[in-house]
């Protein structure tokens, strides 16, 4: 009995010792009770920490406010954006274009003159920050689908010739007829004026006429490697220059009337064919109008509807008419240097005269009214001095449903078209906007 009892409180001592807590088991213990308190001390405070990170927000969004514009309840991006359009501003912007536009020209004219062979990396040069800044001005004035048009379309080209395939003899080809055709003649077809001032007018001119000479450059100083046939015929190049412009048709159709349609049926987005049928018409939209109305195209007093298919099958076919115009020279072109050269240099002295008429005609009458009245006035004269049409609406159209007609300077232009863009699905090269 007495063995029994001693093995029975050995026993009972082991499992006491062995249940006894130990340095480790204490600091698990510790740690488990800690993060439990952290756990729910966060779960009763949780609902209150987006309030509190949001007023701490809000209180430094104020000081930033004060500091800037002097106004807690002021918004700083509409205190810049009101900056830049005040006169002062508006004044340096333009010296700041002007400026550029003739650096920038007489660098181009440096690199024809001097390094003709290494054309191609002063294109990339120019070109790609004046796409990148006019997507993003464009964006901003709701006005980014004219970047589907032909002549970003043939730049986008002559930038895949000359990073990927610069000795690729079909691109080379296609690229030459459309640069040298439908692009270079959209400068004299619409009226694209060498302003210096103007970043729009500079850029429209930089995109129409930029590939023209990089082709120019690449067929008669070409670089090493690359061999080019010595003629061309006008059958092969009609081809090329008709099957590339028809693909990009019916790409653009399906986009703007499958792809973005739902986006497009909000009027205040602006795209070519919507820019062109705004009365009153001007340049080639006037002509095209008379001449349908004196055929029994159009009834008398019938306007373009840009939502019409009417319409835009309208400017399809004169698109299409213009670009196989404009394509029946760019064999003979290929061969012969003298001819080529005279076709460039009567293109660009046009676009010089067009730009001392715009100074002259429009730019000497418009210009001050940027500078008086309040900042609504200026917009609208500074929109004014662009040819925009006026912001459309649901309800800007008259009772017979056809657009309103806007009262521009394009009136004192002697019918010039609106500098900077494409037709939409018409016809290819008038200019459009920038801001």
């Amino acid at each position: 009995r007495d063995c029994r009892r001693s093995q029975r409180q050995q026993v009972i001592r082991t499992v006491m010792v062995a249940r006894e807590p130990t340095t480790e088991r204490v600091q698990l213990r510790s740690l488990r009770a800690r993060r439990e308190a952290i756990r729910e001390l966060v779960l009763r405070r949780s609902p209150r920490l987006p309030s509190l990170v949001k007023k701490q927000e809000e209180a430094f969004r104020r000081r930033v406010r004060q500091q800037i514009t002097g106004d807690q309840e002021r918004k700083v991006r509409e205190y810049i954006r009101l900056k830049l359009e005040e006169p002062p501003a508006i004044r340096l912007r333009d010296k700041i274009s002007f400026l550029g536009g003739v650096l920038g020209v007489s660098a181009i004219e440096f690199a024809i003159l001097v390094q003709p062979r290494s054309f191609a990396v002063w294109y990339i040069t120019f070109i790609l920050p004046l796409l990148a800044l006019r997507l993003w001005l464009y964006s901003r004035l709701r006005w980014h689908y004219f970047l589907m048009d032909f002549c970003y379309l043939i730049n986008i080209s002559c930038l895949v010739q000359v990073v990927a395939y610069p000795q690729f003899q079909p691109l080379i080809v296609a690229n030459f007829a459309h640069a040298t055709g439908p692009l270079a003649m959209a400068i004299p077809a619409w009226r694209n004026s060498l302003v210096f001032h103007s970043l729009d007018k500079i850029t429209s001119i930089f995109v129409h006429a930029l590939p023209a000479l990089l082709l120019f450059c690449t067929r008669w100083y070409p670089p090493p490697g690359l061999e080019l046939p010595g003629e061309l015929s006008v059958a092969v190049v009609m081809r090329m220059g008709m099957l590339t412009y028809w693909s990009w048709q019916v790409c653009y159709v399906l986009l703007t009337e499958v792809v973005f349609r739902r986006r497009l049926s909000d009027p205040g987005l602006m795209t070519s064919i919507r820019w062109l049928t705004t009365p009153p018409y001007t340049g080639i939209t006037r002509s095209v109008h008379t001449m349908l109305n004196s055929v029994g195209v159009m009834k008398p007093g019938e306007m373009f509807d840009s939502e019409c298919w009417k319409t835009k099958l309208i400017f399809i076919a004169v698109q299409s008419v213009y670009t196989s115009l404009s394509l029946l020279p760019i064999a003979y072109l290929w061969s012969s240097f003298y001819l080529h050269l005279t076709y460039l240099v009567a293109i660009y002295v046009i676009c010089v005269w067009n730009g001392s008429n715009y100074y002259i005609e429009v730019f000497s009458k418009a210009y001050r009214k940027q500078f008086e009245g309040d900042a609504a006035t200026r917009a609208a004269a500074t929109l004014q001095m662009m040819e925009a049409p006026a912001p459309r609406s649901r309800s800007s159209s008259n009772v017979e449903g056809r657009p309103a007609r806007r009262e521009s300077a394009a009136d004192d232009d002697d019918g010039a078209a609106p500098s900077g863009m494409e037709v939409e699905v018409g016809v290819e090269g008038v200019d459009k906007k920038d801001a």
